[in-house]
């Protein structure tokens, strides 16, 4: 007899480490969940807006570039796009690798479409920290489709993914 499909939705209102488990993710190593929000010394014309980088996918290259290394280096991570009302809309797994200090990652200082924020995080930051990221499998389906509460103070950003106050708030359809 075959195992009954998966179905994401019974998952709402419980702790994402319960989806998490049910995947089979964070048993071998800890998964980690990224809140990227756009800081507002980054915006420009280009680039106004948080949901304007998602829109035109520049959302994984921004969130290559860190102040200090507080994504460690060799981690997994869920990306979350944050959203109003304190939900954040998953974007990618990936595992981050810091590089050397003043390595800039050659697509990000060629390409012409987010060559502003690039120069505007290196003109701001104090210690530029950039990754490589690597795409992770076993989420792929639920990019842009998995919504989750993300727990107070939202300021914080990088949390352990089996915080128990980080909950699946809605799949879209």
């Amino acid at each position: 007899m075959s195992e009954p499909p998966f179905d994401p939705p019974d998952f709402r209102g419980r702790p994402l480490a319960d989806l998490l488990a049910a995947r089979g993710l964070g048993r071998d190593e800890p998964v980690w969940a990224l809140r990227l929000t756009l800081d507002p010394r980054d915006r420009c014309p280009e680039h106004p807006s948080l949901e304007s980088l998602v829109a035109h996918g520049h959302d994984r290259a921004y969130s290559r570039m860190q102040e200090g290394t507080r994504l460690g280096s060799g981690r997994a991570i869920l990306v979350f796009a944050a959203e109003p009302g304190g939900r954040a809309r998953f974007r990618g797994f990936r595992r981050y690798l810091a590089r050397r200090p003043g390595v800039a990652p050659g697509d990000l200082v060629y390409d012409y479409d987010v060559h502003d924020l690039f120069h505007g995080f290196i003109a701001r930051s104090h210690r530029p920290v950039f990754y490589d990221a690597l795409d992770l499998p076993g989420l792929d389906d639920q990019i842009d489709r998995l919504v989750v509460d993300w727990p107070r103070p939202a300021m914080i950003a990088l949390r352990s993914a089996d915080h128990s106050d980080l909950r699946v708030a809605a799949f879209a359809t």
